[in-house]
């Protein structure tokens, strides 16, 4: 180089690193990458509305867009779960500020963004996480992330919930507030400008194709064992919350839950391993007969798909109409009497065709019914 960079280049080079570390977290979790983006304008408009010097508003939109970059060394079965939290989970997850902020400390000489990623989990009553501050232990700028934090997972969907209104997420930071969790004043700064902040969509395009496909394979790898390869049934509950079933526009679906009868007297007479891997075997049968007849679909496995639940399998296919699938059917149900024949294994098939407009949780109820009722009229 033949001269430093001037200052005005100094500040874009700052500000493109930022972002370029944000864009690496895309990499372990998209979520996490909009998040922060979107906290980081939020927190901006909120200092900028609190008549902030220019420093800090430029501070706050920095620290906003690196404050959970301690995530990347979280594990992907925590960081990337589409459920609740266990204690476990939740313990190595409090970790990420602490992580963050040993990132950062050693290499910037103002502490404030290191503060803000340190702490904008802390709550004004000790409450919060790592370190459990309290009131004025919490810098200003930290308490205005976490109020932008808050307010960003509320009005964000997640494949756990659905996103909340503008008025009830601040109906929630006020409760908040009220319990002094989080700061009145920064709260109702927010409140203030609510209705007019526009947060845009958050897009990578440049990598959009590969993330994308990269982002499918961590979100099914939750639901899918390892030694089978066969999905849990619940995968479909997570499809189906994020609209992503019937993407080629099918009328229906039918649900089909393939019980074994008598499979605790194979257990008895073989054993527990011999009898497992029987069961196994069927498994791979039916994945097989799956893969012949299901249709490509870019959002998920397949318009027919195979699960398991406990020792029973679950196939989800859909179709325009019901007669569609007779020929699939027809070839499901010589693989069990085959399986019949070499191991003297029983079964049944309770099934149930439903209209696209069926939530899966209803279906799983109607078909879980049928499974006590034990209905003649749904089975082979």
């Amino acid at each position: 180089m033949n001269s430093l960079l001037g200052y005005d280049n100094k500040k874009t080079l700052i500000r493109d690193l930022f972002e370029s570390m944000n864009e690496i977290m895309a990499g372990r979790d998209y979520t996490t990458y909009t998040h922060a983006m979107k906290v980081s304008e939020i927190a901006k408009q909120i200092g900028v509305s609190m008549g902030l010097a220019d420093e800090q508003v430029e501070i706050l939109e920095l620290a906003g867009l690196v404050h959970d970059i301690g995530k990347m060394a979280i594990p992907d079965n925590i960081l990337l779960k589409p459920d609740l939290f266990t204690d476990q989970d939740r313990r190595i997850m409090h970790y990420h500020p602490l992580i963050g902020a040993k990132l950062f400390a050693p290499r910037l000489q103002d502490d404030q963004i290191t503060y803000i990623i340190l702490r904008h989990h802390e709550r004004l009553d000790g409450s919060g996480y790592p370190l459990g501050l309290q009131g004025e232990s919490i810098d200003l700028l930290s308490r205005i992330t976490a109020v932008a934090d808050v307010y960003e997972a509320l009005v964000s969907i997640r494949p756990y919930k659905k996103p909340l209104s503008i008025q009830k997420a601040l109906g929630v930071l006020r409760n908040e507030a009220t319990l002094n969790h989080l700061d009145s004043g920064v709260v109702e700064v927010l409140a203030a400008i609510a209705g007019s902040l526009v947060l845009k969509d958050v897009h990578l395009i440049p990598t959009a194709g590969f993330m994308q496909e990269i982002e499918h394979f961590r979100r099914d790898t939750f639901f899918r064992d390892a030694l089978t390869d066969l999905f849990n049934y619940r995968y479909l509950l997570v499809l189906d919350d994020l609209h992503l079933l019937g993407e080629r526009g099918e009328l229906g679906f039918a649900i089909h839950l393939i019980n074994f009868t008598n499979f605790n007297e194979l257990q008895r007479k073989y054993g527990f391993v011999v009898s497992n891997q029987v069961h196994d075997e069927i498994g791979q049968r039916l994945k097989d007969t799956v893969e012949c007849f299901a249709q490509t679909r870019e959002e998920y496995e397949g318009s027919i798909m195979l699960f398991r639940k406990n020792c029973d399998y679950m196939i989800y296919s859909e179709a325009n109409k019901e007669s569609e699938l007779q020929e699939f059917l027809d070839q499901i149900k010589a693989e069990l009497l085959l399986t019949e024949r070499e191991w003297a294994l029983e079964s049944s098939c309770l099934r149930q065709w439903f209209p696209r407009a069926t939530s899966i949780e209803k279906a799983f109820a109607k078909i879980f019914n049928l499974e006590v009722e034990d209905l003649e009229r749904c089975r082979f």
